[in-house]
């Protein structure tokens, strides 16, 4: 097995859980869960990403435009969903579990000259 590693770059950053989770109605999250799902699928598409694989790790770096203290977790919850649920929903892994993916470490950095999520995966084909 041949190990591959590839990085996607999608404009913007996830919503705060703050934002999207905790005080609002559940829908707010389920619909902002749904829009990276979508974000997440389009670029593993884009990229060619074989379908049929045994074991995803992902990490992701998420770049602000402005400067200030955020929780790693409150972007992390929304990501790590909509990025596992993509991976399943589209027959790149048979499930989501640990068995199958793995979602390591999120950077925050701030500032950046965009606001860009770039999520780095680690498979084998």
């Amino acid at each position: 097995m041949t190990t591959k590693t590839l990085t996607i770059e999608i404009p913007g950053t996830p919503p705060s859980f703050n934002a999207v989770g905790l005080h609002t109605h559940w829908t707010v999250g389920r619909k902002a869960k749904a829009d990276w799902q979508q974000r997440c699928e389009i670029m593993l598409m884009k990229h060619k990403v074989p379908r049929g694989l045994d074991l995803v790790t992902a990490t992701a770096m998420i770049a602000h435009k402005t400067r200030r203290r955020r929780d790693e977790g409150n972007f992390r919850v929304i990501l790590e969903k909509a990025l596992g649920d993509a991976l399943t929903a589209g027959g790149w892994l048979p499930d989501d579990t640990p068995d199958h993916y793995r979602f390591g470490a999120v950077d925050l950095v701030s500032p950046a000259p965009e606001a860009l999520t770039t999520l780095t995966l680690a498979y084998s084909v």
